[in-house]
C-alpha cells in the first residue's frame, strides 16, 4: 500500500486540508481513531519538543509503533547522507518517516529517494519552507471554537521572513477563505515585497495598526541573534515595540484567540500575562496538535476518508 505525503500545504489535493481539520475536530471531540498497523520513523535532525512528542503520541494512538531516530547517535554523524539514512530506514519495513532538518527541502528530496518504495514522508518543518502540521493543527484549534473563515481577519505578528509557520498558515488560510490576513514586523523581518508566500496578505509597519478589528492573532517565535542584528538597543526594546504585550492585549477585542506555536519566549514574543491569560490558545494548540497529527497519520496510510 502506497502512502501518501505531507510535503507542505500546496501537496494537499482540494478538500484534503479541510478533511484533515475537520478529523483532528472530530477526534477532539471523542471520535474514535482508526486503527493502523506498522512502524513509523521520526527522524529529527532539528530540536523538537511539542512536533517530536505529538507526532509521537499520535502514532500510539493510532496503533503504529513509533521509533525516534537520534540523528547525534546515528550514522550521520560518521557522514551518511540523508539519501542514504531515509532508503536505509525504508528497507527496514517502516510505513511512514516523519522529518524534521533545518535545510528546506530536505522532505521533498526524501520523498522522491523513497518514490518505489511506497513509504510516506511528512514534513515536520523544514528550514524556512513550510511546517504544514503546525498550520492545520492551529486552523483546527480555531475551528473547534467556531471561527468563522470568511469573516474572520487574521494577523501574524514578528519575524515573518524566516517563519515557516508563516508560510504554511498563510497558504492554509488562503485555502480556507479567510476574510483578511495581515503580518506585521520589524522591516528587517518583513518578507521581500513580491515573496509569493505572502501574496493577498496586507503588511503593516505598525503593530497597533495591525492589531485593530482583528480576530486571531498569531505571535511568532523569533531567535535572539536575529534581535540582536536589528537596530534595536535590547529584548526589551523589541517587547515594547513588537511584541504583544499586556497593553496591547487589552486594547483586543474580548473574544480574540492568541496562538503561538512554542516555544514561547517570555517576555519578547509575548508577556508572560497574555501567554497564560483567557485570550491563550497556546496548550489548546498543543492539545489539537495531537488529534491533528492522528488525521495525518490516517490520510498517509490510506485509511483516510474525505
Amino acid at each position: 500500500m502506497t502512502g501518501r505525503h505531507l510535503l507542505d500545504i500546496a501537496s494537499l489535493a482540494p478538500g484534503e486540508a479541510e478533511a484533515l481539520i475537520g478529523r483532528a475536530v472530530a477526534l477532539a471531540g471523542g471520535a474514535a481513531p482508526r486503527r493502523l498497523d506498522g512502524e513509523v520513523a521520526q527522524l529529527f535532525w532539528e530540536p523538537s519538543t511539542r512536533t517530536r512528542v505529538s507526532f509521537e503520541l499520535a502514532a500510539r494512538r493510532v496503533g503504529l509503533h513509533s521509533i525516534t531516530v537520534d540523528p547525534d547517535r546515528s550514522s550521520s554523524v560518521k557522514g551518511e547522507t540523508v539519501d542514504d539514512t531515509v532508503g536505509t530506514l525504508a528497507a527496514m519495513g517502516i510505513a511512514a518517516l516523519v522529518v524534521r532538518h533545518a535545510e528546506a527541502g530536505i522532505p521533498e528530496r526524501a520523498a522522491a529517494v523513497l518514490a518505489a518504495s511506497g513509504v510516506a514522508v511528512i514534513n515536520a518543518g523544514d528550514g524556512t519552507h513550510a511546517h504544514p502540521s503546525q498550520a492545520l493543527l492551529d486552523a483546527a484549534t480555531l475551528l473547534e471554537e467556531g471561527i468563522d473563515w470568511p469573516t474572520a481577519r487574521i494577523v501574524l505578528l514578528g519575524d515573518l521572513r524566516h517563519s515557516r509557520v508563516a508560510r504554511s498558515a498563510f497558504a492554509l488560510y488562503r485555502r480556507l477563505g479567510v476574510g483578511e490576513l495581515r503580518m506585521a514586523g520589524p522591516p528587517e523581518l518583513l518578507p521581500d515585497p513580491g515573496d509569493p508566500a505572502f501574496a493577498e496578505v496586507r503588511r503593516y509597519d505598525d503593530p497597533d495598526a495591525a492589531l485593530d478589528g482583528v480576530d486571531v492573532v498569531g505571535c511568532l517565535r523569533i531567535q535572539r541573534e536575529r534581535i540582536d542584528a536589528l537596530d534595536l538597543p535590547d529584548v526589551a526594546t523589541y517587547h515594547a515595540s513588537w511584541g504583544l504585550t499586556a497593553a496591547r492585549a487589552e486594547r483586543l477585542s474580548p473574544g480574540v484567540r492568541v496562538l503561538h506555536p512554542g516555544p514561547v519566549n517570555r517576555g519578547i514574543e509575548l508577556d508572560p500575562e497574555v501567554a497564560d491569560g483567557p485570550r491563550s490558545r497556546i496548550l489548546h494548540q498543543v492539545r489539537m496538535g495531537v488529534f491533528l497529527r492522528m488525521a495525518v497519520y490516517e490520510r498517509a496510510l490510506a485509511a483516510f476518508d474525505r
